[in-house]
Parts: structure tokens; C-alpha cells; sequence
């Protein structure tokens, strides 16, 4: 029977050492619950994704509305207009590390983040890290999805010449993102619902046996049409005011110099892209090779820069202008940008945050759910379960108030994730030095077993630094503050001695090695080529 069938992990595991990346050649039904066709291993002849995509990909979530008002969330928190901006590239770029490290394993071995978590998790103690991940990108689908329901509500009201309610209820009323919603609550709320279904289109249209073709043509006909829609605000308001303009204007009057800030905004926006340094390789999976998804997502931290500068010179225009610092560029470009150049403005915040909400939001939660049960759950599945939680959560309350974007939203999510990726770091580039036995994410009696499914060096590490994290205690606010960078470091320095000094030993005796070299098991040397010494004699492909 096909059940009891042994499989030679030699024969199925093809590793193109010119490439690095690894592929399975054989399906296993009869793993139903580790195993469908969507999640299988992608074949390398079928990853097409070059860098240019991944480089769209980012213009297209980068270029959006939270993007835009980022460095207004540290203005208000007492930094001045230049600190907000650097801790913004900052925090950006220290993300990029996980995250390029994490699409490695997705560019690798054509898996997406679920199967790639069950080498750390376990097979089945992947699914709470998973759910961690899915819930956040709920939140943000829903904050995502409002934030597309206001743009086209701006139209509207240009359309039909109501623009006059939106600047009466902005002259009496500070939250922003809640304007147009309060105004005209019926097409608000009828059009939210529209921007769902035409989401749930795309999930339909986009297959992943097929490397999901409708998200790739996305990325590359809105990147540039998004990319426009930004620079013309910009540069709009930088004409009217003559390119004179003072960013330091927006820096609060009496603020004094505070660490504890500094760090906090620094974890905040380290927090802000955490979600895909945990989700790429599920778009990685399909990269032509390394040296594509690396070229292409190196620009991130520097697209984030860019906006940063932009959206400060933008406001600080817009207060000498009109005598408020105006820091959502909806209700600015609706109110104080002529028609109709408005309205092509508008389409490309609509379609900038429609695109970010599928690739940042939707792509990578839907395969987090579907995993919790192959057997019976799709990606597509998936993507319509994730909308039900997002509605549920209804996170875009807490995007109108700064405090509460920061503590109760970016933080407190981003000590969650800073731990879920310290493990993921140390598991994969430190102890397993970027290679592990791909065969055995999909069976339920393989090396990923661990104790029962779930590998108790993650869990045990995970609880402690929560506790750590969110217990109350003398001095835990600071912690708190530090979230990411915290449970980052934490995370690593428990799990590393847990894994070296128990697990292996007990539950993956066949793995040899040290944290100098790797520890490998002798399927893995024999695939990689690897000596006793634990040098790779391909030479190429060895990250």
C-alpha cells in the first residue's frame, strides 16, 4: 500500500548545485494531513520570479498609506522631523536581515513559511506560529481594506461635489482616517464590501500550482502606476510652495530628548515589515534563484527612506500652505488638489494599498491556515477564512490614534514575531547552517516529529520570552518598548543550548556537527556534497 511505501529521501531530493536550490520529484497523498498540492515544493524549472518582480513587489507595499504617515507616529511621540526619518531607515533596515535570511529557505526549497516553520516547530507545532502570523496579517487586511475604502470614498466625494463635508469635519474633527467614514457612512461601508469581493477575485484567479500568475502581473502593472501616484503628490504641493520648505516645522515645540522613545519608534518600525520577514518565502519559493530575490528586496529599507523624506516634506507643506499639518495624504490630495488630477491620485493609493493587502496581508495568513489542515483546506481556502478573522478583529480602530498604533498594535505584535524569528534565525543559519532534509516537512514519522509533532526547544523558548514580554512586572514597559530587538536576541540565545544541548541529542540523534560547522545529518551531506568536515565541496549554491 502506498501508506507503508519507504521512500529513499536520495532518490526524491534533487539538489542543482549551480542554483542552490532544492526540489522533491515525488508527491505524497498519502501524507493527507501534511501534504496537498499547493503547498508542495515548487519544481526549479517552474520558479520564474525574477529580481525585477521582488523589487515591484516592495514598490507596491512600500508605496502605501501607513508608509506615508510612519514618521508622523514618531513626530507625535515627542522625536523631531529628522530622527523620525532616520529611525525609519533604521528599523527598516534591520529587518532586512531576518528577512532575506528567511526567503533564503523559500528560494531554496520552494516551500512557503508554514512547511519551512515545521523544521523549527515541528510538524505539527508549526501551526501556533503560523496563527501568530495569520491573525496579524488579519489585522492589517482589515486596516488595509479601509484604508482602500477611504480613497474610493474621496472619489465619490469629488465626483459629487461633496468635498466641502469632508473639509468641514476635518476643520472640527483631529482623527483623519475616521473622516470619511463618519461622513458618508452608506457608501463607506457599501464600498468596503465591494473592496472585499474584489479581493476574494484575485485570491480565485491565483492558483499556486500555477506560481500564482495573477499576483505576479499585479505586481508589475501597479508598481509603476503606484510609484507615480506618490511622486505627483509630492511634487505637487512641493510647487506650491515653492520647494521652501522647513521639515523641522513639524517637530513638536517642547519635547525633550527621551531614550526610551527612541528605542520604542526603532522596535515600532522594525515591527512594521515583520509580518514578511516572516512571509516571503512564500513568494520566494518561486525565485529563478538567490541572487534574484536578495537583488530585488535589498532596495526596502531605501524605498522606505525615500517616503519617509517625501511624506515630511509633503506635510510640512501642507502646514505653511493651509495652517495644518495634514499627515493623510487622502484627505490632503481630496481637499487641496484639483480635479481631475486628484482622482488619478487617488486610483493609485486605491491600487497601491489593494496590492499590498494581497501580497502583505492575504498570501502568506491564507497558507498559514490552510496548513492547520491540508487535507481539506486550500490556499484559496485559506484567504477567505483570513478575511472572516479580519473582519472580526476590526484592527483599523487602532490606526487613528498613534499611541495606540504603537503599544497596542506594532509593539505588542512585534514582540509575538521578534520571537517567532529569532527562532527561525538561529535554527536556520546558525544550527543548521541553511540546510536541512526537505523530505521530512512532509512526513509525520520524519526527523521534524520531534516530541509528538512539536519541538519543545521553540515552545519552551516562545513562553519564556513572552512572559518576559508581556507578565507585568517592575521595568516591563521598557522591555515592551524594546519588543522586537528583545525577543529577537532572547529567543535566539534560549533556543540555540535547548536545541544543541537536548533536542538533537534526544530527538534527532542522526545529526552531527557543531554551532562552528552545522549540524547535518548524513542524507543532508550526501545531497549538499558535503565532507566530514563539514565544508560544501559544490562550492556554488552552498547559501
Amino acid at each position: 500500500m502506498a501508506e507503508d511505501r519507504v521512500i529513499n529521501p536520495l532518490e526524491v531530493t534533487r539538489y542543482y548545485p549551480e542554483k542552490g536550490q532544492v526540489e522533491l520529484t515525488t508527491p505524497l497523498p498519502q501524507e493527507k494531513y501534511l501534504w496537498n498540492a499547493d503547498i508542495h515544493p515548487i519544481p526549479v524549472k517552474d520558479r520564474n520570479w525574477g529580481p525585477l518582480t521582488y523589487f515591484l513587489i516592495w514598490v507596491s507595499m512600500a508605496f502605501i498609506i501607513p508608509s506615508w504617515t510612519l514618521a508622523s507616529v514618531g513626530i507625535v511621540m515627542g522625536l523631531n522631523a529628522l530622527q523620525s526619518i532616520l529611525l525609519v531607515f533604521l528599523g527598516n533596515l534591520a529587518v532586512l536581515i531576518p528577512m532575506i535570511i528567511q526567503s533564503h529557505g523559500g528560494a531554496r526549497y520552494g516551500i512557503a513559511e508554514p512547511q519551512l516553520t515545521r523544521s523549527r516547530w515541528g510538524i505539527y507545532g508549526a501551526i501556533f506560529p503560523s496563527w501568530i502570523r495569520a491573525v496579524i496579517g488579519a489585522g492589517w487586511w482589515g486596516i488595509e481594506s479601509y484604508i482602500i475604502t477611504e480613497a474610493a470614498t474621496a472619489i465619490y466625494a469629488i465626483v459629487s461635489d461633496k468635498v466641502d463635508i469632508i473639509s468641514y469635519t476635518v476643520s472640527h474633527y483631529a482623527d483623519y482616517p475616521f473622516v470619511l467614514s463618519k461622513d458618508f457612512p452608506e457608501i463607506f461601508w457599501g464600498t468596503f464590501a465591494l473592496v472585499i469581493l474584489a479581493q476574494v477575485l484575485v485570491f480565485y484567479f491565483s492558483p499556486v500550482t500555477k506560481s500564482q500568475p495573477v499576483l505576479r502581473w499585479l505586481a508589475r502593472l501597479s508598481g509603476p502606476i503606484i510609484l507615480i501616484g506618490f511622486l505627483i503628490t509630492w511634487l505637487y504641493f512641493m510647487q506650491k510652495v515653492e520647494w521652501d520648505v522647513n521639515i523641522l516645522t513639524l517637530s513638536p515645540s517642547s519635547s525633550p530628548f527621551n531614550l526610551l522613545t527612541i528605542l520604542a519608534f526603532l522596535n515600532a518600525n522594525i515591527a512594521f515589515w515583520a509580518t514578511m520577514a516572516v512571509t516571503m518565502p512564500d513568494y520566494t519559493r518561486f525565485a529563478k534563484s538567490q541572487t534574484a530575490q536578495t537583488l530585488g528586496q535589498v532596495p526596502m529599507p531605501f524605498l522606505m527612506l525615500l517616503i519617509a523624506f517625501m511624506s515630511t516634506m509633503t506635510t510640512a507643506s501642507s502646514l505653511k500652505l493651509f495652517g495644518q499639518a495634514i499627515w493623510d495624504p487622502i484627505v490632503l490630495v481630496t481637499l487641496h488638489m484639483a480635479p481631475p488630477l486628484n482622482v488619478f491620485v487617488l486610483f493609485s493609493f486605491i491600487l497601491a494599498t489593494f496590492t499590498v493587502n494581497v501580497f502583505a496581508n492575504a498570501v502568506g495568513p491564507a497558507y498559514d491556515i490552510a496548513n492547520t489542515f491540508p487535507k481539506k483546506l486550500t490556499w484559496f481556502k485559506g484567504s477567505l477564512l483570513l478575511i472572516v478573522i479580519g473582519l472580526g478583529l476590526g484592527a483599523w480602530s487602532y490606526y487613528g490614534n498613534a499611541y495606540g498604533y504603537i503599544q497596542n498594535w506594532l509593539l505588542t505584535y512585534g514582540g509575538l514575531l521578534g520571537s517567532v524569528e529569532g527562532i527561525i534565525i538561529f535554527d536556520y543559519a546558525v544550527i543548521r547552517r541553511f540546510k536541512f532534509e526537505l523530505l521530512d516537512v512532509f512526513l509525520s514519522k520524519g526527523r521534524f516529529r520531534y516530541w509528538k509533532g512539536v519541538n519543545p526547544a521553540a515552545v519552551i523558548t516562545f513562553i519564556v520570552v513572552s512572559a518576559l514580554l508581556y507578565i507585568p512586572y517592575p521595568g516591563e514597559s521598557i522591555v515592551l518598548d524594546n519588543a522586537w530587538l528583545f525577543s529577537f536576541l532572547a529567543s535566539g540565545l534560549i533556543y540555540t543550548p535547548l536545541m544543541t544541548l537536548w533536542v538533537i541529542p534526544k530527538y534527532q540523534s542522526d545529526l552531527h556537527g557543531s554551532l562552528g560547522k552545522g549540524y547535518y545529518s548524513e542524507v543532508t551531506r550526501r545531497v549538499f556534497n558535503i565532507d566530514l568536515k563539514g565544508s560544501d565541496k559544490s562550492n556554488k549554491g552552498s547559501l
